[in-house]
Protein backbone atom coordinates (compact mmCIF):
# COMPACT_ATOMS: atom_id res chain seq x y z
CA UNK A 1 0.00 0.00 0.00
CA UNK A 2 2.75 2.42 0.95
CA UNK A 3 5.07 1.45 -1.88
CA UNK A 4 2.49 1.61 -4.68
CA UNK A 5 2.97 4.37 -7.20
CA UNK A 6 -0.49 4.42 -8.75
CA UNK A 7 -2.86 7.02 -7.40
CA UNK A 8 -6.31 6.13 -6.18
CA UNK A 9 -9.31 8.13 -7.37
CA UNK A 10 -10.56 8.68 -3.81
CA UNK A 11 -12.01 12.08 -4.64
CA UNK A 12 -14.64 10.42 -6.82
CA UNK A 13 -17.49 9.34 -4.55
CA UNK A 14 -18.46 6.34 -6.67
CA UNK A 15 -15.01 4.78 -6.41
CA UNK A 16 -14.27 5.48 -2.75
CA UNK A 17 -15.87 2.36 -1.31
CA UNK A 18 -14.50 0.02 -3.96
CA UNK A 19 -10.99 1.48 -3.56
CA UNK A 20 -11.29 1.18 0.19
CA UNK A 21 -12.32 -2.45 -0.22
CA UNK A 22 -9.11 -3.21 -2.12
CA UNK A 23 -7.00 -1.40 0.48
CA UNK A 24 -8.63 -3.07 3.48
CA UNK A 25 -6.92 -6.34 2.62
CA UNK A 26 -3.56 -4.59 2.66
CA UNK A 27 -4.28 -3.11 6.09
CA UNK A 28 -4.07 -6.41 7.94
CA UNK A 29 -1.45 -6.23 10.70
CA UNK A 30 0.59 -9.13 9.29
CA UNK A 31 0.90 -7.37 5.91
CA UNK A 32 1.88 -4.10 7.54
CA UNK A 33 4.35 -5.90 9.77
CA UNK A 34 5.88 -7.59 6.73
CA UNK A 35 6.19 -4.25 4.93
CA UNK A 36 7.63 -2.50 7.99
CA UNK A 37 9.87 -5.50 8.63
CA UNK A 38 11.68 -5.05 5.36
CA UNK A 39 14.03 -2.89 7.45
CA UNK A 40 16.61 -5.32 8.87
CA UNK A 41 16.33 -6.25 12.56
CA UNK A 42 19.34 -5.77 14.87
CA UNK A 43 21.78 -8.67 14.59
CA UNK A 44 22.17 -9.03 18.36
CA UNK A 45 20.21 -11.97 19.84
CA UNK A 46 19.03 -10.04 22.90
CA UNK A 47 17.74 -7.10 20.85
CA UNK A 48 15.73 -9.19 18.36
CA UNK A 49 12.70 -9.94 20.63
CA UNK A 50 12.47 -6.27 21.62
CA UNK A 51 12.74 -5.15 18.00
CA UNK A 52 10.14 -7.72 16.96
CA UNK A 53 7.73 -6.54 19.67
CA UNK A 54 8.31 -2.93 18.62
CA UNK A 55 7.64 -3.86 14.99
CA UNK A 56 4.40 -5.58 16.02
CA UNK A 57 3.36 -2.50 17.99
CA UNK A 58 4.09 -0.20 15.01
CA UNK A 59 2.09 -2.44 12.64
CA UNK A 60 -0.90 -2.47 15.01
CA UNK A 61 -0.69 1.31 15.46
CA UNK A 62 -0.59 1.84 11.70
CA UNK A 63 -3.51 -0.56 11.19
CA UNK A 64 -5.44 1.27 13.94
CA UNK A 65 -4.83 4.64 12.26
CA UNK A 66 -5.80 3.35 8.81
CA UNK A 67 -8.93 1.70 10.22
CA UNK A 68 -9.92 4.99 11.88
CA UNK A 69 -9.53 6.74 8.51
CA UNK A 70 -11.58 4.03 6.78
CA UNK A 71 -14.31 4.56 9.36
CA UNK A 72 -14.29 8.29 8.68
CA UNK A 73 -14.55 7.74 4.92
CA UNK A 74 -17.57 5.47 5.31
CA UNK A 75 -19.32 7.27 8.17
CA UNK A 76 -19.07 10.80 6.79
CA UNK A 77 -21.25 10.11 3.79
CA UNK A 78 -24.73 8.94 3.03
CA UNK A 79 -24.73 5.40 1.71
CA UNK A 80 -27.12 5.04 -1.18
CA UNK A 81 -28.96 1.78 -1.89
CA UNK A 82 -26.78 1.19 -4.97
CA UNK A 83 -23.67 1.29 -2.72
CA UNK A 84 -25.15 -1.29 -0.35
CA UNK A 85 -23.25 -4.17 -1.97
CA UNK A 86 -19.95 -2.31 -1.70
CA UNK A 87 -20.52 -1.61 1.99
CA UNK A 88 -21.46 -5.25 2.54
CA UNK A 89 -18.18 -6.25 0.85
CA UNK A 90 -16.31 -3.82 3.12
CA UNK A 91 -17.85 -5.52 6.16
CA UNK A 92 -16.75 -8.92 4.90
CA UNK A 93 -13.24 -7.63 4.16
CA UNK A 94 -13.00 -6.04 7.61
CA UNK A 95 -14.02 -9.26 9.29
CA UNK A 96 -11.72 -11.44 7.16
CA UNK A 97 -8.59 -9.31 7.01
CA UNK A 98 -8.58 -7.43 10.29
CA UNK A 99 -10.76 -9.02 12.97
CA UNK A 100 -9.94 -12.62 12.17
CA UNK A 101 -6.20 -11.97 11.89
CA UNK A 102 -5.72 -10.43 15.35
CA UNK A 103 -4.68 -12.74 18.18
CA UNK A 104 -5.32 -11.22 21.58
CA UNK A 105 -3.06 -11.85 24.55
CA UNK A 106 -2.59 -10.30 27.99
CA UNK A 107 0.93 -9.20 27.01
CA UNK A 108 -0.27 -7.36 23.88
CA UNK A 109 -3.03 -4.95 24.86
CA UNK A 110 -2.56 -3.10 21.57
CA UNK A 111 -3.99 -6.21 19.84
CA UNK A 112 -7.09 -6.02 22.04
CA UNK A 113 -7.51 -2.30 21.32
CA UNK A 114 -7.22 -2.92 17.58
CA UNK A 115 -9.69 -5.80 17.68
CA UNK A 116 -12.12 -3.61 19.67
CA UNK A 117 -11.87 -0.85 17.06
CA UNK A 118 -12.41 -3.37 14.25
CA UNK A 119 -15.49 -4.72 16.05
CA UNK A 120 -16.91 -1.24 16.67
CA UNK A 121 -16.31 -0.29 13.04
CA UNK A 122 -17.95 -3.51 11.85
CA UNK A 123 -21.03 -2.81 14.02
CA UNK A 124 -21.30 0.78 12.73
CA UNK A 125 -21.07 -0.41 9.14
CA UNK A 126 -23.68 -3.12 9.78
CA UNK A 127 -26.00 -0.44 11.18
CA UNK A 128 -25.44 1.61 8.02
CA UNK A 129 -26.32 -1.46 5.98
CA UNK A 130 -29.66 -1.83 7.76
CA UNK A 131 -30.52 1.83 7.13
CA UNK A 132 -29.71 1.85 3.42
CA UNK A 133 -30.92 -1.61 2.46
CA UNK A 134 -32.11 -1.63 -1.16
CA UNK A 135 -35.75 -2.29 -1.78
CA UNK A 136 -36.42 -5.84 -2.86
CA UNK A 137 -37.25 -6.26 -6.49
CA UNK A 138 -40.10 -8.71 -6.72
CA UNK A 139 -40.92 -10.58 -9.86
CA UNK A 140 -44.19 -9.48 -11.32
CA UNK A 141 -45.62 -11.39 -14.28
CA UNK A 142 -47.87 -8.39 -15.04
CA UNK A 143 -45.05 -5.86 -15.32
CA UNK A 144 -44.24 -6.37 -19.03
CA UNK A 145 -47.81 -6.71 -20.20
Amino acid sequence: MLGQQDTLPLWQEKTQLSSLSRLLGLMRPSSLRQYLGSVPLPPSQEQQPKASAELDHKACYLCHSLLMLAGVVVNCRDITPDQWGELQLLCMQLDRHISAQIRESPQATHHTMLKDLATQTYIRWQELLTHCQPQAQYFSPWKDI
